[in-house]
C-alpha cells in the first residue's frame, strides 16, 4: 500500500525588509517601533493607520521623513458624515487639537481631499479622503533610537487615541 505523505504547503514568502526595518504581520516596519504601539495605532475606531516612521537619516536634513511620524486616513464609513459637516466642524477640530496637543512637540495636519475622477472605462466617480498627519517637531539626528523618540511616540499614541474618541463623537453628532 502506497503511503500518502502530503505536506502542508506553507507560504515562505517573507516580508522583504531594508536594513532599518523588521517584519511585523505582513509588513516591513521601522525596526525600533514597539509592537504595542503598532497594535494600538492599528486598532483605532475612526482612523486607519497609513504610515508610521521613527525618522530616517538617509534623507535631506529638510525632509519631513527625518521626523518621527504617524499618518492616518479617516475610515471610509466616517468620511461622508464628516465631509458633509466639514465647515461646521473646523472650529471644533481646531479647539480639540489645541486642547490635546498643548505642547509644541507635535505638528498636526488635517487634509481633506475631494476629487471627481474618471479613469479609462470607469464611470465618473466622487472620491473623498481625509488625512491626519502627526509629526514630531524634532528631527532624528543619530542612528540610535533615542529616549526622546520613544517618549514622543508614547505621548503621541495617547493623544491620537483621545483624538480618535473625539472623532467618533463628532461623527455621531455628539460634540
Amino acid at each position: 500500500m502506497a503511503s500518502d505523505n502530503h505536506q502542508l504547503k506553507v507560504s515562505t514568502s517573507a516580508v522583504k525588509c531594508k536594513p532599518h526595518e523588521r517584519p511585523w504581520r505582513n509588513l516591513a516596519v521601522d525596526k525600533n517601533l514597539d509592537d504595542r504601539w503598532l497594535e494600538h495605532l492599528n486598532n483605532l475606531k475612526t482612523l486607519g493607520l497609513v504610515s508610521i516612521c521613527e525618522g530616517h537619516l538617509d534623507v535631506k536634513s529638510t525632509s519631513v521623513r527625518r521626523r518621527p511620524s504617524a499618518i492616518f486616513s479617516l475610515k471610509k464609513e466616517y468620511v461622508k458624515p464628516f465631509t458633509i459637516r466639514w465647515y461646521d466642524l473646523k472650529g471644533a477640530l481646531a479647539a480639540e487639537i489645541e486642547s490635546i496637543w498643548k505642547s509644541e512637540d507635535t505638528t498636526v495636519e488635517i487634509e481633506m481631499q475631494q476629487q471627481i475622477v474618471r479613469y479609462d472605462d470607469e464611470d465618473v466617480g466622487d472620491r473623498e479622503e481625509i488625512i491626519f498627519r502627526f509629526f514630531s517637531r524634532r528631527k532624528k539626528d543619530a542612528d540610535d533610537f533615542h529616549e526622546w523618540i520613544e517618549k514622543w511616540f508614547l505621548d503621541a499614541i495617547s493623544k491620537i487615541e483621545r483624538f480618535d474618541r473625539f472623532l467618533e463623537r463628532v461623527s455621531c453628532g455628539l460634540f
